[in-house]
């Protein structure tokens, strides 16, 4: 046998042993189980669909660990996701789900945003969110952003809410709607009547200004005051709208006066 002919009898039993032996790593490395966590509103089901798996088993060699992980991340509702197998034979996804704390009505659509100020699809109408609902936000005009509505309007509108959550559950719950269109003046509705809230509207400020939020947060307190001390009598009366854009005094007006 000539030297040239041995190299590719070498050659040829080299790559056959290595085809055995990934065979046989495919083989030991198959996943049998595959668990996932942290999902609370979003199936098991939908995330294998988005990862491109079965329930039934995987190999992390044909799917790629890093590749499920960003198929699933790709899922409008969740936030952060992590892969990775669990030895021998387990397959394990964590999830975070975005927590969303409102939900945007737009022209013809609906959309949730969550306390990062990430905006994502209402597409799921079997889910019930008991949530504020932020509308009449500006479009927004910066074509470098990834975001069609204003993100000055959703800054203030989730710093209103997030607030109200931190100062009192009671405040958080009488605030069903949150109206951005206004220029002069932020208007809450109250959950009980929808009776129309006006705050003030500073657009010469942005609410990362520490004074604006000083007064909205003062505004806030004075409105959870109202409501613990003045809404049985407010929803005796028509009210047709209560002003907190003034220092040191709130003015009502309804019907009977």
């Amino acid at each position: 046998m000539n030297a040239k002919r041995a190299l590719l009898v070498l050659t040829a039993l080299s790559l056959g042993v290595l085809a055995v032996l990934s065979l046989d790593w495919r083989s030991e490395n198959r996943i049998e189980k595959i668990t996932v966590t942290g999902n609370y509103t979003i199936s098991k089901e939908e995330i294998l669909r988005y990862a491109h798996i079965s329930d039934t088993a995987a190999n992390p060699t044909e799917a790629g660990i890093d590749m499920i992980q960003s198929r699933i991340s790709k899922h409008p509702e969740i936030k952060n996701v992590y892969v990775n197998i669990i030895h021998p034979s387990e397959l394990k996804i964590e999830i975070v789900e975005k927590r969303p704390v409102a939900i945007i009505s737009g022209e013809n659509e609906m959309f949730l945003l969550d306390d990062g100020l990430d905006v994502f699809p209402f597409r799921n109408f079997t889910k019930l969110y008991d949530l504020p609902v932020i509308s009449g936000i500006r479009k927004e005009v910066n074509p470098k952003s990834s975001n069609k509505f204003n993100t000055e309007d959703l800054r203030t509108a989730l710093f209103i809410i997030l607030s109200s959550y931190k100062e009192s559950k009671v405040l958080y719950n009488n605030i069903s709607e949150i109206r951005m269109s206004d220029q002069e003046k932020i208007i809450v509705y109250l959950s009980e009547d929808s009776t129309p809230i006006y705050f003030p509207r500073y657009n010469d400020k942005k609410i990362a200004d520490s004074e604006y939020q000083e007064v909205l947060l003062k505004k806030l307190r004075i409105f959870k005051n109202y409501i613990n001390q003045s809404l049985a009598d407010h929803l005796k009366e028509k009210t047709n709208y209560v002003d907190m854009r003034f220092d040191n005094q709130i003015i009502v007006n309804s019907n009977n006066q």
